[in-house]
């Protein structure tokens, strides 16, 4: 009980901002959204976002070729082609926690700073299977199945890898829908049984020392998706 307590208070501490990256297929282009996919009440689904936060957004092929890595410089951010996987990388700046809340601004240009942090998301959606997305494709924080997950259903279970700069990470804490459900293994592993169906949401943060200057700390958070229709 003390375990998962402390795994809950971890993953509170490091996800700041609970908000969501999503991918959605819309014609032939796919478009990035930010904010609440199951919003509560008084939360807003959709929250716009500058354009020049995205600072990347991938389309890979089936072998885990980068195949398009130009998007439009507008909001909604979109991706227009045929992929299989897409990965996308948003940073919302620089945050800073004083006695009067928080802000959008670095710890030197605040007064009184209690914490600061560098914000960094990533998504990566899967559209289809392959064999290579068992592996990283980026250096980022990313999380990978080894298992096929559209050929898994209700009650089925799947492991999990979290990399970190092509590296298996061991005791970061991974979430699904949002939710902490355990921590990685020495090999960077760990087993998650789907609990519905639909869009699937499973992430993971890791928190790094900053300069000292702007931020105390650097904050990552990825996220996996992919659809469960069975």
């Amino acid at each position: 009980m003390k375990y998962l307590y402390f795994i809950l208070i971890i993953f509170i501490n490091l996800s700041i901002f609970p908000h969501d990256l999503w991918i959605q297929k819309e014609n032939n282009s796919y478009v990035l959204y930010y904010g609440h996919i199951h919003p509560k009440q008084g939360e807003s689904k959709i929250i716009p976002y500058r354009a020049e936060n995205i600072f990347k957004y991938e389309c890979y092929n089936k072998e885990g070729k980068l195949i398009i890595n130009r998007f439009n410089q507008s909001y909604p951010v979109k991706i227009t082609g045929n992929c299989d996987v897409l990965f996308a990388a948003f940073t919302s700046g620089y945050w800073s926690k004083t006695f009067k809340g928080t802000v959008n601004k670095p710890k030197n240009e605040v007064d009184k700073s209690i914490d600061s942090w560098l914000s960094y998301e990533y998504l990566k959606k899967i559209e289809v299977w392959s064999d290579h997305f068992t592996k990283p494709l980026t250096n980022e924080l990313e999380i990978v199945v080894i298992d096929n997950p559209f050929n898994k259903k209700l009650g089925d279970k799947l492991t999990f890898v979290v990399f970190y700069q092509q590296k298996p990470v061991k005791d970061i804490v991974v979430a699904y829908d949002e939710r902490p459900v355990g921590s990685t293994d020495d090999e960077g592993k760990i087993n998650i049984r789907i609990k519905q169906n639909g869009l699937q949401m499973i992430s993971a943060t890791l928190k790094e020392k900053g300069d000292g200057v702007k931020a105390d700390h650097i904050v990552y958070t990825t996220i996996l998706s992919f659809e469960i229709k069975k």
